[in-house]
This record gives C-alpha cells, sequence and structure tokens, in this order.
C-alpha cells in the first residue's frame, strides 16, 4: 500500500506540461544527394523538458539571461552554445524546480543503417521480432554495417527510395551481399549472418508481385502537406520515443498532460497523425520491450504547437537539442580538443538522467561512438 502510494504522490507531483525543440532536422533523409550524403550536420536531436513557466520560473530565466548578456527576446541555441555558463546556470534552475529532461540523439547515418536492416536484411515476420536477443542480433549488425560498410551503401539505399525501381531494389540486395561475402568483418558470424539473412528477404520478395516487393522492401512513407512522400523522418521516431518516455515517466498517466512542439509547418500533421496511431496501438507481440520507454498508452497527452519566440519552454528545448547535437558533432567529427566546460555539461546530463523512468539522453549511434563520448553503452530492451 505505500508502494502504491508512494508512486501515485510521484506522478501527481510531475510536470503537466512538457516543451519539445529539436535540432539538425534536415527533413526526409532519403532526399540527400550522393554529393552531400554525411557532409551535413550529421546529428540529429529532439529534447523535451517538463516544467510549469510559473513567475517565480519565469523570473529566474530572465534574470540568467541577464547575467550572460544575452539581450534578443528569443535565447538561441548557437548563442547558448558559446556561452556555456548560461546553460550550466539554466540546468541550476531545472534542477532546482524538479524539471524531466527527455532528449534523444541520433546518428542520421547509422538511422539510415537501421532502415536498410529493418527493410532489407532482417524485415519484420512476427513477435520474435521485438524479442531481446533479436533487438541484440540487429544492433549488432547494424553497428557493423555503419562502422565498417561503406557510404555506397546507404547511398544505393537513398537512390532506391528516390528511384522505387523493382530491378535497382533487387540489385540492392545482391549489394549487401557481395559486401558481407568480399570483407572481414572484425565479430565472427556476423558477415555469414548478413549473407543469409539477405538471400532469405531476396527469396520472399522475388515470389511478391514487382509493385508489392518494391513497397515491402522500402521503409512506410508519410505524406506532406503538399501531398509528397517522406521516407525516413528521424524527428517522426525521435518524437515517438520522447512521447513514449514521458509515458514511462508519467506511468501511463499522461491524461492532462500537453506536449507542446516548436512550431512544424511541414511536419506538424504527420507527428499528430502518427501520435494517434501510437496511442490506440494495442498489439503487444509487435510493441518492443524497452527499458527507458513505454509503447502501451492507456491515456492520451495533448499535442500544440508553438513558434518559439512566445515561448521560454521552447526555447529552453531548443538550448538542450542545439548543445547535445553541437557537442556530439564537435567531439566525434570536430579538429578541436573539447573544453571542460561543454564536458561537464554534457557529462550532467547524461548521468542525470533515471533510465528506469525514462529521462535522461538516449543515443542513437554505432556503440563505438558512444564510447567515444566517454559513455559505456547499455542495451535498451
Amino acid at each position: 500500500m505505500e508502494q502504491i502510494a508512494a508512486s501515485s504522490d510521484r506522478t501527481s507531483s510531475a510536470p503537466v506540461a512538457y516543451y519539445i525543440d529539436e535540432s539538425g532536422n534536415t527533413g526526409d533523409l532519403t532526399t540527400a544527394s550522393i554529393a552531400s550524403y554525411g557532409r551535413e550536420q550529421r546529428m540529429f536531436t529532439l529534447a523535451a523538458v517538463g516544467c510549469d513557466l510559473d513567475a517565480p520560473f519565469k523570473g529566474r530565466f530572465g534574470a540568467l539571461k541577464t547575467a550572460h548578456r544575452i539581450q534578443s527576446p528569443e535565447v538561441k541555441s548557437k548563442q547558448a552554445y558559446d556561452r556555456p555558463q548560461f546553460v550550466s546556470g539554466l540546468l541550476d534552475l531545472l534542477e532546482e524546480r524538479g524539471c524531466p529532461i527527455f532528449i534523444e540523439a541520433v546518428d542520421k547515418h547509422y538511422f539510415i543503417i537501421a532502415n536498410i536492416l529493418d527493410r532489407i536484411v532482417v524485415p519484420y515476420v512476427g513477435a520474435c521480432d521485438v524479442q531481446p536477443r533479436t533487438l541484440w542480433m540487429k544492433g549488432v549488425m547494424a553497428d557493423h554495417m555503419a562502422i565498417y560498410g561503406p557510404p555506397e551503401l546507404a547511398q544505393a539505399f537513398i537512390a532506391c527510395c528516390q528511384s522505387r525501381d523493382y530491378v535497382e531494389v533487387r540489385d540492392f540486395y545482391k549489394q549487401i551481399i557481395r559486401w558481407a561475402q568480399t570483407n572481414r568483418l572484425p565479430t565472427a558470424g556476423v558477415a555469414d549472418a548478413f549473407v543469409r539473412f539477405t538471400r532469405d528477404s531476396l527469396k520472399d520478395f522475388r515470389k511478391l508481385p514487382k509493385a508489392r516487393a518494391v513497397e515491402r522492401a522500402l521503409p512506410i512513407p508519410d505524406t506532406s502537406p503538399k501531398g509528397k512522400l517522406l521516407w525516413v523522418l528521424p524527428n517522426l521516431t525521435s518524437f515517438a520515443h520522447i512521447y513514449a518516455r514521458i509515458n514511462r515517466f508519467l506511468e501511463k498517466q499522461v491524461s492532462g498532460v500537453t506536449l507542446f512542439h516548436d512550431e512544424q509547418l511541414q511536419f506538424g500533421g504527420i507527428l499528430l497523425q502518427n501520435k494517434i496511431v501510437m496511442e490506440a496501438f494495442t498489439d503487444e507481440d509487435v510493441i518492443p520491450p524497452l527499458k527507458t520507454a513505454d509503447f502501451q498508452f492507456s491515456a492520451a497527452a495533448s499535442l500544440r504547437f508553438l513558434r518559439s519566440h512566445d515561448s521560454i519552454g521552447i526555447q529552453i528545448a531548443d538550448v538542450l537539442a542545439g548543445f547535445i547535437a553541437r557537442y556530439i558533432q564537435d567531439a566525434v567529427w570536430g579538429d578541436g580538443k573539447m573544453d571542460a566546460e561543454r564536458q561537464s555539461i554534457f557529462s550532467r546530463l547524461v548521468t542525470a538522467g533515471d533510465r528506469n523512468r525514462g529521462t535522461g539522453v538516449n543515443i542513437v549511434a554505432p556503440a563505438s561512438l558512444v564510447r567515444l563520448l566517454g559513455i559505456e553503452p547499455r542495451p535498451n530492451y
């Protein structure tokens, strides 16, 4: 009885408003040109902050801006990144007010590779695909393709999405098989797994009518307000994970909660539609049993869109999303050594999270990249 009372008290004291913003969004990743692939902003981040923006909070935030000589009405993530002491002070404020933070950081190249695994190499066949052993195996294979596979593999997949040509898609299966057969991968059995699974998938591909085969091999598209098909959107997947993490944090009690997302003229309708699909989905056989997120919804939060210059909460989410995106970009692909202040802020954001409650930073990237950031990867299943 005491356990139930403690749980109820904890949930009732949680914020009812969660502010969400992103950094590094270049839209549908399959629209990237071959020439620019991998050279654009590498990381996509989405941050959510739960906070009640009462007068004392706004006063403290305004004083923090003044102390760090931020005179513009809207705080931008770039100017905040250039003032790490401001970001540190902001974290102090959020911590004092008990504001939970949820951040998804996605390596866009790795996200493309994960789509290749899910659609081409090991496509979904049943409940076994969301079991821990299968998720572990697909993670190992995705890491190997992301690190040891040539950029041409991801570029060929992008070309398939753009063309939707049966022969081009069929040849892509063969390209993966050739790569696995002719390259020595450091972990025993991984190359053989690529060959075996991709061959089996190619057999299934050939059995289907051509249009159906192409449809099954490519990601499920969303449709923009102008009727354009959008294939691979990291912001959509990240929003789904953030929402499921908030659902975990609030122990499914999201009724009465409002998610305030930065205004999305192109993707707002897609986010709303997919949120409704998530909430209505009840097939437990295909819901991944993640440690940090709960995709089983018994209630629904509201989703509204705000312009960033009208909302301090959106600006705070933008500061956190921009900081993580720029820090990882600089730490992994930058030329210089990271300064101690920014390292301290990054470490603070990572260590402050509580996986059991869904808070903190979730990095979707190869394990070796995560280790470069000083973090030991842990399975999320």
